[in-house]
């Protein structure tokens, strides 16, 4: 055993015992995956993992910077894979840092008081958050721009001397590669935030965009050398699947979609006019001009990929859309998972600029990395934009299969095969779509059509008026209305 000073920083997941208690398999293998993203950046410092034990990280450095830095990437990076989860399902690791005394044994661990504060440190900070020694605030504070908040002499549990402790805030933090030239002042880090569903813009029929969250932590591995050209804060942008109705009833709007991409309220698609556009969420605000760029370090790569993941997600404008979801594949060191979810909003940017082929062939990679039913059910629209019919009817019904209780992927069959002539089976689509989401009213809408071409005159008024009701924009109801000689 050898004595030396090492900076020692420890981690360890808040509530863990609560999630596994809750869902055993999938904690386990998110933290699988974090801690890939922990090592990374562990590495990428400088330093190494000298052990883990359940949700317990502890690496060593030889830089406290590089150690601060590490924690500050992590929680950034941690922070956004989180959007993709429920607030309840969060996995938020509390980092404690510090410089001490630590005893290397054969083996490559670290004992010592070293060790033993940075873990009591780590109990103190809160989820998602650093707490530092003085040592490491003293070593840091002139070469990092982070706002370290002073928490007073904390009492740990087993150390004999109260440690005066410092905490990091995040938010509140500026990043090393902005500098002002105007004033003595720089704008703060943006927070992420999750919007409201963005309904995706789709001829006929229409269809909610549902998004996969991008998992940024990975993505900043890769981007954290770029050159910022702009800085522009963003907002992750991110929707889900709506619920399965609990019975065969018209099922009232779903109030917030849970699933995978966190917890935002939904907003009734509509149903537009050939080639209308939706309007989508409030632009960002413009950058302020007296700002100089850079390159970036790890800390303020986030401004980057917040940036590229506002374009990609665009639906607003197909052209910003595609350009930004071409750059992040063209980077390069995605995860199979990323790819699927760059791919999958490339497609959809590429189909909305009225290139359907070269749309199918990024849902079709999208699938082979991660087959979703939106990846199928988007890839029929794009298949129905090219009038093969069978191939659209093809993958909604794949889509079904992944996930019988979707109600988009129904109406999207049933129109396609009220367009392709088969209208008995088009009405047992119209008719399930009805029961599963009675909410939308292109679903009303569609299978008014089908019903006004079975001659069903009282049922196809019935339809068209309901969609009415539920939005009175739905021209191609007023229209169906006026064709039957019905007041709208």
């Amino acid at each position: 055993m050898k004595r030396k000073i090492a900076v020692i920083l420890a981690a360890d997941i808040a509530g863990y015992s609560r999630l596994i208690a809750e869902d055993e398999e999938e904690t386990l293998r998110r933290f699988e995956g974090y801690q890939v993203v922990f090592s990374e950046f562990v590495a990428r410092g400088g330093g190494r993992i000298f052990n883990t034990a359940g949700d317990a990280i502890l690496a060593e450095f030889q830089s406290a910077v590089e150690a601060v830095r590490c924690a500050v990437d992590v929680q950034e990076s941690l922070r956004a894979r989180n959007l993709a989860y429920p607030t309840s399902r969060h996995m938020n690791f509390r980092i404690g840092i510090t410089i001490g005394d630590v005893v290397e044994r054969e083996n490559g661990d670290l004992l010592g008081d070293g060790v033993n504060i940075a873990s009591r440190l780590e109990s103190v900070a809160p989820p998602g958050g650093i707490c530092v020694s003085r040592s490491v605030h003293e070593a840091v504070a002139s070469k990092m721009a982070l706002r370290f908040a002073d928490a007073g002499p904390q009492a740990l549990k087993n150390i004999p001397e109260r440690i005066q402790a410092y905490t990091l805030s995040l938010e509140d933090s500026v990043p090393e590669t902005v500098v002002v030239k105007s004033e003595e002042k720089a704008s703060p880090l943006p927070s992420i935030s999750i919007p409201k569903l963005i309904p995706n813009t789709l001829p006929r029929p229409d269809l909610k965009a549902h998004g996969l969250t991008l998992a940024l932590g990975a993505l900043a591995l890769v981007v954290a050398g770029l050159y910022v050209r702009e800085y522009l804060p963003g907002e992750s942008r991110t929707a889900t699947d709506a619920p399965a109705p609990t019975s065969s009833t018209v099922s009232p709007a779903p109030e917030a979609p849970p699933a995978i991409a966190g917890e935002s309220e939904s907003e009734p698609a509509t149903s537009p006019e050939p080639g209308k556009k939706i309007e989508t969420a409030e632009k960002s605000a413009e950058p302020d001009p007296d700002i100089v760029r850079k390159t970036p370090s790890p800390l303020a790569s986030r401004y980057v990929l917040t940036r590229q993941w506002k374009d990609c997600d665009e639906t607003a404008n197909a052209d910003t859309a595609a350009v930004a979801c071409k750059g992040l594949l063209d980077t390069g060191g995605l995860s199979n998972e990323d790819q699927a979810i760059i791919r999958y909003k490339y497609a959809r940017a590429l189909r909305d600029k009225g290139d359907p082929d070269t749309a199918i062939d990024n849902y079709t990679r999208a699938i082979e990395l991660n087959p979703t039913a939106d990846a199928y059910n988007h890839r029929g629209v794009a298949y129905y934009d090219k009038r093969e019919y069978q191939k659209a009817i093809d993958d909604y019904t794949e889509a079904l299969r992944i996930k019988p209780s979707d109600a988009d992927a129904l109406n999207n069959r049933a129109w396609t095969r009220y367009t392709a002539g088969d209208i008995d089976k088009a009405l047992d689509d119209a008719n399930r779509a009805v029961s599963l989401d009675g909410t939308k009213a292109y679903i009303w809408d569609t299978r008014g059509h089908i019903n006004e071409k079975r001659g069903a005159r009282s049922a196809a008024i019935s339809d068209y008026r309901k969609a009415l009701q539920l939005d009175g924009s739905t021209t191609s109801s007023s229209e169906g209305l006026t064709r039957l000689g019905v007041a709208n």
